[in-house]
């Protein structure tokens, strides 16, 4: 009894949507009955072919292909669920989905609801065992307590909360699921999430640790309900609701946290390698200068010789928190005075005027290689980010510094690898135009910058993966901890 599928079907259903003894059609939605076709697999037919795509193809075969569910809507980590034997099937290259980059919404709904009755049942549990800490259940009935207060009263009395949902496979899955899992709003981009998955996210925002806060999904805490829930606007005291409701009410405008900040560290500092050097930490552009000098003062004392390449993705000080991305060329020879300098900014403009943040990378260069730096700094900056507009709906905010900084890093970092003489001597049009040629997520293949509408739905996806991959990571601590313990 292996995976399961929903056949030829254009409208999903989650890998943990049915229970023990459930039929996969017992919980397709009405409004989809009769547009899936459910192919049980077993021993008995696993050899047969059915069409997909008009094309005979091994049960098998759909069983393991690229497009089989568990490996869409699942994090490959997590350990897959065998309630029932059916794959499915969704078209990731269908107009449909290319178009909206979303999940039907009746199938999220229909997923959403699964959740919630498996995080109710999980709380049942939890209030049988632990009788002693149901402190905000007073004279609740058992279902009134679990709708209401269970959930924040498990946060408060539990050591490592959001890990111990997390070893749950089926609360796992769904948490980490991918985005064709999601129905997001056309309109504001907001995923549909479910209620008590909000409340999750809301709770876990709440606890000291940023570790535990998922990216960009929770509210944060003066808009949420005791609860949990998030708070309507019409709650809001009186006369805060224009201050209130900004860019933090919306998944596609929240500012990043640092777990996106490690995130991207991890994957760009990854590049670094013999005479590169990505440099991706907490603090700020100045703290990243100063080590360039002090690392290159030290490769001067080997007798190294050989130019060395430092990439900066950081924030410009902890007033202007903005992020940029410079490179940095040294001659150990030379150790106190770069041989060249360009920096990179993400506001939208036309070369050669120069970025809004302009000053800040003079300032900070400055302070650390003197003002003649101003003569050799070269402007490298990539349109990308949308100004934010005073009165424009919060959710057209773009705050996606981090994603295209990321970007402009792994660009830098491997013309570095590819072509570090291009670097070197040639202009900075030709460096910028090189770029492009990397940066898939934002340019067309031509070189043009992609339509604002594109720039958006790949952001989205990077905003909600940014979440998966800190789930990941607490999976990744579960299975290692449980390995350990055995």
């Amino acid at each position: 009894m292996i995976g399961r599928t929903f056949h030829n079907s254009k409208h999903p259903l989650s890998i943990h949507d049915l229970k023990e003894g459930e039929k996969a059609s017992d919980i397709v939605p009405e409004a989809v009955k009769g547009k899936v076709d459910l192919i049980p697999i077993n021993d008995d037919n696993v050899n047969e072919t059915a069409e997909l795509n008009g094309t005979r193809t091994p049960l098998a075969k759909i069983r393991t292909k690229e497009l089989d569910y568990n490996r869409i809507h699942s994090n490959s980590l997590l350990p897959e669920y065998k309630a029932d034997p059916y794959i499915i099937d969704y078209n990731l290259h269908s107009k449909e989905f290319q178009e909206t980059m979303t999940c039907p919404k009746e199938i999220a709904e229909t997923s959403n609801q699964c959740f919630d009755r498996e995080v109710y049942n999980f709380l049942c549990k939890w209030v049988q065992s632990h009788e002693d800490n149901t402190l905000l259940r007073f004279d609740q009935s058992l279902d009134e307590y679990i709708a209401n207060d269970a959930l924040r009263d498990f946060f408060l009395n539990t050591q490592h909360p959001v890990q111990q949902l997390l070893k749950n496979r089926i609360i796992a899955c769904h948490l980490g699921r991918r985005a064709i899992g999601v129905y997001f709003d056309p309109i504001s981009g907001d995923p549909l999430l479910a209620p008590t998955e909000q409340r999750i996210y809301n709770l876990a925002r709440r606890m000291d640790s940023e570790q535990m806060h998922i990216p960009f999904r929770s509210d944060h805490p003066n808009k949420q309900t005791e609860a949990g829930d998030t708070a309507a606007i019409s709650t809001y005291p009186i006369g805060s609701e224009q201050i209130r409701y900004n860019s933090g009410n919306h998944f596609i405008s929240r500012p990043a946290n640092g777990n996106v900040f490690d995130e991207n560290s991890k994957r760009c500092t990854a590049k670094s390698a013999g005479n590169l050097h990505v440099l991706v930490k907490r603090g700020f552009l100045e703290d990243r200068l100063q080590e360039i000098k002090e690392l290159t003062v030290e490769t001067h004392s080997t007798g190294e010789t050989q130019l060395q390449y430092f990439v900066i993705y950081s924030r410009h000080s902890l007033k202007e928190g903005h992020f940029g991305a410079s490179l940095v060329i040294m001659d150990p020879v030379n150790p106190y005075f770069p041989k060249r300098v360009m920096v990179c900014d993400t506001l939208l403009k036309e070369l050669p005027q120069h970025p809004r943040w302009w000053n800040h990378f003079i300032a900070e260069y400055s302070n650390v290689f003197g003002d003649a730096i101003v003569e050799i700094i070269e402007d490298l900056s990539h349109p990308l980010q949308k100004v934010n507009i005073k009165g424009d709906e919060p959710y057209r905010h773009d705050w996606d510094c981090p994603y295209y900084v990321a970007s402009m890093t792994d660009a830098l970092a491997m013309l570095v690898k590819n072509d570090p003489k291009l670097l070197l001597e040639a202009s900075v049009q030709d460096i910028h135009s090189a770029m492009k040629e990397t940066m898939h997520d934002y340019y067309q293949p031509d070189r043009k910058i992609k339509d604002r509408t594109e720039i958006k739905q790949v952001n989205k996806l990077k905003r909600w993966n940014s979440g998966r991959e800190v789930i990941k990571d607490f999976v990744v601590e579960i299975s290692r901890k449980s390995s350990y313990e055995i």
